[in-house]
């Protein structure tokens, strides 16, 4: 049998969609018998650093849309504070020297 080029084998050609619906059948049928993967929990520390993440990013996020504006100087003071809030998360988990 020969599936390279235009000489393909009659039998093979006749048989690709049968044996197509078998393999999907039995891909199915094993994927239905395994167990869910279970995502990996996130550690304290992840979870922690991870919010410390957020904050950062939200308020940068409003200095960006305050900038030479009415808050710009509270939304500079928000980032400041939530990135010493990541800094202090960080040190506190062994992240950070």
């Amino acid at each position: 049998m020969s599936a390279i080029g235009k000489n393909v084998d009659p039998l093979a050609r006749a048989l690709a969609p049968v044996v197509r619906e078998m393999l999907i059948a039995e891909v199915e049928r094993l994927a239905a018998t395994m167990p869910a993967a279970k995502p990996k929990s996130a550690s304290k520390a992840d979870d922690d650093i991870m919010e410390a993440c957020r904050q950062v990013a939200s308020a940068a996020d409003r200095l960006a849309q305050a900038k030479f504006g009415v808050g710009e100087i509270a939304a500079r003071k928000s980032l400041e504070r939530a990135a010493t809030f990541l800094g202090r998360a960080m040190r506190k988990h062994g992240r950070m020297p």
